[in-house]
């Protein structure tokens, strides 16, 4: 019985973890990023090699500034004048600056943008309860961040006393807060990251749970608990009236089992 006992309260013990677990929603990993280039925005990539061309060709008389300073070959930057073009053998962040290509006076902005982190592909919260995103990106220039909900820019679909946008380290209104939350404010949330013609995309599913969510688990594991002690109650009484029942039949049948001679000696000694 004893073991029967152990073996139920490790069943319940698994099953408090596994609830518990499961109420905590959240999960990582898992967002859409589009990075899109256009002729005159560049993204570096640092350690990567990074080709600048112009439309036209000049031959010996190409030339290229950066931020309107004339650029010289060196070990890591070089100058092909056969093709008029701009070659980073291995590009840095410190080279996102304004190009221009002479004489045909074509500039092409090099911009350097990362996203440090993914938002989680979903985000579970409790209503009544705060919630806290945090689009992490840098870039040089600094990008611009706005967010949407399903599509709408939060400042129209969430209430203005409840929502608040925040700066991170790197950009302005990077972090998005609302609180207190309500069912209402479930959907898709996304952090738009603009830098010039570069768009770059993350997002996550928010849920909202009904404030006593968390308890029906709990109250669940309680009620099966109470059933299992009256259960063991009514077995256990079963079990130990099934034994006296059993020692007064023992009993009887050896009063009953007595010998003749045990009867006959009984009278001699009546009789003395």
């Amino acid at each position: 019985m004893q073991g029967l006992q152990i073996l139920v309260l490790l069943g319940l013990l698994g099953y408090c973890f596994g609830a518990g677990g499961s109420v905590g929603g959240g999960g990582g990993g898992g967002s859409d990023i589009e990075v899109v280039e256009t002729e005159g925005v560049k993204r570096l990539i640092p350690e990567k090699p990074l080709l600048l061309s112009c439309n036209q060709t000049h031959g010996d008389n190409v030339s290229w500034k950066r931020n309107g300073e004339l650029i010289v070959d060196s070990g890591r930057i070089k100058v092909h004048k056969q093709n008029s073009s701009l070659y980073f053998t291995s590009a840095e962040k410190g080279d996102a600056a304004n190009y221009t290509c002479m004489p045909s006076q074509q500039t092409i902005s090099v911009v350097y943008l990362k996203l440090n982190k993914k938002l989680p592909s979903s985000t579970t919260v409790l209503e009544n309860d705060k919630m806290s995103l945090n689009c992490q990106v840098e870039g040089i220039p600094t990008p611009t961040v706005h967010w949407l909900r399903d599509g709408v820019a939060v400042e129209e679909a969430i209430n203005s006393t409840r929502l608040e946008l925040q700066d991170n380290d790197s950009v302005k209104d990077g972090k998005l807060r609302i609180e207190p939350v309500l069912k209402s404010d479930k959907g898709n949330y996304v952090c738009v990251i603009n830098q010039y013609s570069l768009v770059l995309n993350t997002t996550t599913e928010v849920k909202v749970k009904d404030i006593y969510a968390a308890l029906w688990p709990f109250l669940g594991i309680v009620a099966e608990v109470i059933v299992l002690c009256i259960i063991i109650f009514i077995y256990e009484k079963r079990r130990i009236k099934q034994e006296d029942y059993d020692d007064s039949d023992t009993d009887q049948d050896a009063n009953e089992q007595k010998s003749p001679t045990d009867d006959k000696e009984a009278e001699v000694r009546q009789r003395k």
